[in-house]
């Protein structure tokens, strides 16, 4: 018997050893599992910074002009201004451009979905970074995108400038992914200067995921798409472009016939209106940014998450310009 309970007492010795050294052997291993979790998160955050710092360095070596690239551009609002009108959009804002005066505003600082109107940052980056007369061939995953498109298929050839039509005119998705590649590389990249071009200008309440405003991701305000557009707007090309109601890209050996036409849709039916640019989606709902001048006097209204943006845009830039002792004679809101 006294044998028999030293086995047992042996038995219960080794066994109490192997215990000990499978607990000691899963600490090490979970020590090693959080000391190499810990590793590859530093390699995964360092690997982040260095693509961040090749997108900037990229960003500024690619440069176009010798303009400011930068803005401190403000707009305040106006003591002037009353209560304004009253428009069904969520969010709304109208600037006097010539002063920096907001005239009217309505949650103009409140983040929202922007739909294409993300497509003015889209053309004012590759306007920055690539010459007008620069082709761009179509890729497969550029002529694929859907919604409203330009109409380019793979292979084709198209300048930079024609894309730009096709962007703003016909609110190109599919042109807005061909910029994004041809201008950087690809179009990550391509959003990261997007996002570095808003912080330069100032858009402190604005975030851009992607060059259509197709998908989600992208947010901004009404204010700082007022000083976005501002900036935009400055620039001849854009505004040459913005202004155009419709042109034709005859066919050729690089592309197909292209019809486009503007859908900005107070551009032929308001007096002194000259751009930019529609959006929609069903979360950002019906949006609008427009450019007006009348008796010398420069408006940019923004209009956001409406169910009637057209009507609400004649409301604001009706009160604006009453407000600068401008008549704008019209009789849209004639029903």
């Amino acid at each position: 018997m006294r044998d028999l309970k030293n086995i047992k007492t042996g038995k219960s010795r080794d066994s109490n050893q192997i215990s000990g050294l499978v607990i000691f052997i899963l600490i090490v291993l979970g020590i090693l599992f959080v000391s190499g979790e810990k590793l590859l998160n530093r390699v995964f955050d360092r690997n982040l910074v260095i693509q961040k710092d090749l997108a900037e360095e990229r960003y500024y070596s690619t440069y176009l002009t010798s303009e400011n690239i930068f803005s401190d551009w403000n707009p305040e609002k106006s003591k002037e201004s009353g209560s304004g009108p009253e428009v069904v959009g969520t969010s709304a804002v109208l600037v006097d451009i010539n002063t920096g005066e907001i005239l009217f505003e309505k949650n103009a600082y409140e983040q929202k979905p922007i739909a294409s109107l993300v497509k003015i940052m889209t053309a004012v980056v590759a306007l920055e970074h690539k010459n007008l007369d620069e082709e761009i061939i179509i890729s497969p995953q550029a002529s694929e995108i859907g919604e409203n498109v330009m109409g380019i298929s793979a292979g084709e050839v198209y300048t930079l400038e024609e894309m730009l039509y096709g962007l703003m005119l016909n609110s190109g998705n599919d042109a807005a992914y061909a910029i994004a590649e041809g201008v950087a590389g690809d179009v990550d990249t391509f959003v990261k200067w997007m996002n570095i071009k808003a912080e330069e200008i100032n858009l402190s309440d604005s975030f851009f995921g992607g060059p259509s405003g197709l998908y989600g991701g992208t947010y901004s305000t009404a204010i700082d798409l007022v000083k976005l557009s501002y900036y935009a707007m400055k620039k001849e090309t854009f505004r040459e472009i913005v202004k155009t109601y419709e042109l034709e890209f005859p066919y050729s050996e690089k592309h197909k016939y292209i019809y486009l036409w503007n859908q900005t849709n107070l551009l032929t039916t308001y007096p002194g209106v000259a751009g930019i640019k529609t959006g929609y989606t069903e979360d950002a709902g019906l949006c609008l940014v427009t450019y007006a001048e009348n008796e010398g006097r420069e408006l940019i209204g923004v209009i956001l998450n409406s169910i009637d943006r057209k009507g609400d845009m004649i409301l604001v830039l009706d009160y604006g310009f009453q407000l600068l002792g401008v008549t704008v004679e019209h009789h849209l809101l004639d029903y």
